[in-house]
């Protein structure tokens, strides 16, 4: 039986230059998050966090404030959502990282926190 669908007929050789692309910007990986520069005072008072959200929302803090340059942050529930911080949780570990001393938080009726890392000077 003469079959008119070929699989043979459709394979391409990686190798033939007339099918070999150059890389676009588009097909380079994007930017991605690769690591966070942790103070060493923090990680003694993250030993003190009751819960899992506000370890990775000061992960998140101390990124954010490395990224924009030191300055405050305001803190918005679309940032912590990719995070897997719920806005509940936002709000409870804001309250326990304030009460460790490692940040300090301006917090305006309807509006998203405003936050101010405190880190420890270099000596």
């Amino acid at each position: 039986m003469d079959d008119p669908f070929d699989i043979d007929g459709l394979r391409i050789d990686p190798t033939d230059p007339a099918y070999v692309g150059k890389a676009t910007k588009s097909d380079k990986a994007k930017w991605q998050r690769k690591f966070v520069h942790v103070p060493w005072a923090w990680m003694d008072q993250l030993k003190l966090v009751n819960r899992g959200s506000t370890y990775r929302e000061a992960l998140l803090l101390l990124y954010t404030h490395w990224r924009n340059g030191g300055r405050p942050i305001r803190l918005s529930n679309a940032a912590l959502i990719g995070e897997g911080v719920t806005r509940h949780s936002k709000s409870r570990a804001l309250k326990e990282l304030e009460r460790l001393g490692l940040i300090k938080v301006g917090r305006h009726t309807r509006k998203s926190p405003v936050v101010t890392l405190k880190l420890v000077p270099k000596s």
